[in-house]
């Protein structure tokens, strides 16, 4: 017992030092997990006051697979609560599970890897400390969601029971995640490594989950995502599902701490490799050094855009078979296929991918700045123009490929499936379509960059609000101004409207007046480092 308990000297005080420094992502993820919950809420309360209006979605968009294999099995969608957590699926299964990941190699990894741990370790600290404390800050953040969303719901009319079990759920299906990024954190010798497993870890759950429900095939357990539905909070509520989520977070938990034992600080099992002896000629050019430092990032969001269009694509057959039963399906979504059902969900969750790689390319030079490194590249021949145009060059032209590959991989599995070539043709549309908007995000990303690091987190969030336009528009109310927002919206919602050229062309121009504005305030400020 006194060896454990030197292992975890320190927790407590650790886990107050992470709150005060870390206490704004806390409390922003809390808000926004709550918020966004009890938003949904409201807004159904309001649309769907109606007995008759709750049955007809059920009947229609509950019933359709493309919107199962997106928000995961409805239960109780003739009530408000039911019907909430439908339409807070998409966004709930990808959003909340990649914070709750992120949480954790905040507090961990990241700590780890910018030197301070290493600094308060040298004190009265256990080896375990760092991880406990940040074990803590996971509990007590998933906590506070937990009751802020049961406080948000129950206040909007739903039922006490339902709005306890949905709140449980959410907080479970946060703590699982966060478990398996507390692993990761021991896992990844950088948090950079660790952000992108994760990803890969949540993307694999959701197609996973969305290849089952969307086929209706009776397997809810081979996905953790799969779980969270399962819960059944304003329907009949299962226990398993919770219990199934706090075992498996038993298990990361008690492996992460295994491994934090055993490992040297600093370490990981997943280690950088080494180097060659010798760099590239291109290594001495911008472009080439945007390349090589972007393209682990680069290769993780195209497999996940190529994934995500390959396995909706499957489902336009289940999608074309479901309107000629019942052709109604059409009217309800504002399409006129099957197909475009698909392909106008998929394709904005592509294009996530395509602005995140454009933010997150953009974002690399915050810590090349930090470190001096940048510092160092500028004190060669390359300018800061040049290296800034040429980094952005290489972002810019990766985040349409990231787009286009997933659209063509929509497109090829689609026109194997129907035996149709123009779904094909569609999804190569809209993807071109939605180039110009996410070179804008880009040219938006570079801005923020230019004028300090603090302001790059502002390119996520045009990200996380395209989303939110893309699928929670309608659901939210939100007016024309707040869903002009989205660059993408601005242009149309493909394939159901009509190119607007107009707004096109307004981007492009406005992208790169961002970008020559970027280059100039770039070439006058100081560095952070170097």
């Amino acid at each position: 017992m006194s060896r454990i308990s030197s292992q975890l000297a320190g927790t407590l005080g650790l886990f107050r030092l992470g709150l005060r420094s870390g206490w704004l992502g806390v409390a922003g993820t809390i808000l926004l997990v709550a918020g966004l919950i009890t938003a949904v809420a409201i807004s159904i309360d309001s649309l769907f006051s109606n007995l008759a209006e709750r049955q007809q979605y059920e009947a229609t968009l509950g019933e359709s697979p493309a919107s199962q294999a997106f928000n995961g099995r409805g239960y109780g969608l003739d009530t408000i609560g039911g019907i909430t957590a439908y339409e807070v699926g998409f966004l709930g299964q990808l959003l909340f599970p990649l914070l709750a990941v992120h949480l954790a190699l905040r507090h961990t990894r990241r700590e780890e890897e910018a030197g301070r741990t290493e600094l308060v370790t040298a004190t009265r600290v256990g080896r375990l400390g760092p991880l406990a404390a940040g074990l803590l800050i996971v509990l007590f953040t998933v906590t506070a969601i937990g009751i802020l969303t049961f406080a948000g719901t129950a206040s909007v009319g739903l039922p006490l029971a339902g709005a306890g079990w949905y709140s449980v759920g959410t907080a479970a299906l946060m703590l699982f995640f966060a478990s398996l990024g507390l692993v990761l954190g021991q896992v990844a010798q950088s948090a950079r490594t660790g952000y992108l497993a994760g990803l890969a870890a949540v993307t694999a759950a959701f197609l996973i989950r969305a290849l089952i429900d969307g086929s209706g095939w009776d397997a809810v357990w081979a996905s953790p995502l799969g779980w969270f539905a399962e819960f059944r909070p304003f329907g009949e509520p299962q226990v398993w599902p919770l219990a199934a989520f706090l075992v498996s977070a038993v298990v990361l938990v008690a492996g992460a701490g295994a491994i934090a034992v055993r490992r040297d600080l600093g370490a990981g099992i997943l280690a950088t490799p080494a180097g060659p002896e010798r760099g590239r000629a291109s290594l001495g050019t911008a472009m080439g050094l945007s390349w090589r430092l972007n393209r682990t990032a680069i290769l993780a969001w195209s497999v996940t855009a190529i994934l995500w269009g390959g396995v909706f694509g499957i489902l336009t057959q289940e999608m074309a078979e479901l309107v000629e039963a019942d052709p109604t399906v059409l009217e309800a979504l504002g399409v006129d296929s099957g197909s475009d059902v698909v392909t106008s969900l998929a394709v904005v969750v592509i294009c996530l991918a395509a602005t995140a790689t454009a933010v997150q390319g953009m974002g690399r030079l915050i810590s090349e700045e930090s470190s001096g490194r940048l510092g160092t590249v500028l004190a060669t021949r390359i300018s800061r123009k040049r290296l800034w145009l040429g980094w952005w060059a290489v972002v810019g032209a990766s985040a349409v490929a990231v787009q286009l590959l997933g659209c063509m991989a929509l497109g090829l599995v689609s026109w194997a499936v129907l035996s149709e070539s123009a779904a094909f043709s569609t999804a190569m549309e809209v993807g071109f379509g939605y180039a110009v908007p996410v070179v804008f995000v880009a040219a938006m990303a570079a801005l923020l960059r230019s004028i300090g690091s603090r302001w790059s987190v502002l390119g996520w969030l045009l990200v996380g609000w395209i989303a939110t336009v893309g699928f929670l528009a309608e659901t939210l109310q939100l007016p024309e101004w707040a869903r002009g927002i989205s660059p993408l919206h601005l242009v149309g919602q493909l394939p159901q409207d009509e190119l607007n050229v107009a707004a096109v062309l307004s981007l492009a121009a406005a992208g790169g007046a961002l970008l020559v504005l970027s280059v100039g305030l770039m070439s006058r400020r100081d560095l952070a480092a170097g």
